[in-house]
């Protein structure tokens, strides 16, 4: 049938606050979302017969966080074969958008950072930073990959921080 455009296929983004700080994580990497309990309270939670890696990324970002309060929730990623598991003080919900909604990153940002960033989104009067699922799971992704070195992805040396004009460091 002719006259009929294709919709752009939408976003899809699951909001987590980490130390005060909202982070957007691709939804097509979310293997679900369980709590402490769910998980039975341990460092790498077993679902389903997979094993999920904690990643500290609070440590990663240089964010201060409480890791074990009440509410928070396990998120677990998949990608690439790789797997592992991040820990949300709270988990704000699924944000559907379309791809012209997220915000390149700023040209000021040349260095690694890059690689660390997808975006960024405008969320409740503040801004969602799309985390790039690979680097998030880096180490799991490279050893996925074979040991021979091939097709792994390349250490970030430098500590991810984003300067802002008035001297705070994010």
């Amino acid at each position: 049938m002719t006259g009929i455009s294709s919709l752009a296929v939408p976003s899809r983004f699951l909001i987590v606050t980490l130390g005060g700080r909202y982070l957007a994580l691709d939804a097509e990497s979310i293997a679900g979302v369980c709590t402490l309990e769910e998980a039975g309270y341990v460092d790498d939670p077993t679902i389903h017969g997979m094993v999920y890696r904690t990643i500290n990324l609070a440590d990663r970002l240089r964010i201060s966080n409480s890791q074990d309060a009440a509410n928070t929730r396990i998120v677990l990623l998949a990608e690439r074969g790789a797997c592992g598991s991040i820990r949300g003080t709270t988990i704000q919900g699924l944000l559907e958008l379309h791809r012209s909604q997220v915000l390149p990153i700023p040209p000021q940002f040349r260095g690694p950072e890059r690689q660390w960033y997808r975006g960024m989104i405008l969320f409740k009067k503040s801004i969602a930073v799309a985390l790039n699922t690979t680097w998030v799971l880096d180490e799991q992704v490279s050893s996925a990959d074979g040991s021979d070195g091939q097709g792994s992805i390349s250490r970030l040396v430098a500590t991810p921080q984003i300067s802002v004009s008035d001297g705070r460091v994010c």
